[in-house]
């Protein structure tokens, strides 16, 4: 009979800083927001998620200083 034993630690290769975290409604509303302010244009989803992320962890609104 084997026994499968599970490590007592969490996993070391997702490295978590909760300072930085923000949580991901958060990002999808800012990027929703910044999408409809730009005209809902299509292709631009991956540039709204990044700005709308970076402002977020930043801690400003429109990214403009």
């Amino acid at each position: 009979m084997s026994r499968v034993s599970t490590p007592s630690k969490p996993a070391a290769t997702m490295p978590t800083t909760q300072s930085n975290s923000v949580p991901h409604e958060k990002i999808a509303m800012r990027a929703y927001e910044k999408w409809c302010q730009r005209g809902r244009p299509h292709g631009t989803t991956m540039q709204d998620w990044l700005e709308a992320e970076r402002e977020l962890k930043d801690g400003t609104k429109s990214g403009k200083k």
